[in-house]
């Protein structure tokens, strides 16, 4: 796939959380098992990490961009969780921003387990 592919996805996905995030809570299944909203906030923001590196190794990026790159999504992650106080029946929450944050740095891990020409 080329990059720019990636980038559409990447984009989309993000499009998604975004959206998906502004729905109200009444609006939203009920998950009662403890711990699982976290694990489906790590997946998430884990996907979009993913597509982004994917896009990062297709480009054959920096080390500068790709670490500027994870600042501007973890940036972009902790809006999306500040703009949950202003939907009904949602709140902000550190436990998930930090799900979120753990996501976006295992994606990123990954691009320096892939990146071509590394040492041995």
């Amino acid at each position: 796939m080329k990059a720019k592919h990636y980038l559409i996805l990447m984009l989309a996905w993000m499009a998604l959380i975004w959206l998906l995030s502004s729905l109200p809570s009444d609006d939203l299944p009920s998950i009662e098992i403890w711990g699982i909203d976290k694990l489906a906030h790590l997946g998430i923001y884990l996907v979009w990490g993913v597509l982004a590196v994917l896009y990062l190794l297709k480009r054959q990026a920096s080390a500068k961009l790709v670490c500027m790159s994870f600042l501007i999504m973890l940036i972009i992650a902790a809006l999306d969780e500040y703009h949950q106080h202003y939907i009904p029946g949602r709140q902000v929450s550190g436990y998930d921003l930090l799900a979120n944050a753990s996501g976006l740095l295992l994606a990123f891990l990954l691009y320096f387990i892939l990146k071509p020409g590394k040492s041995a």
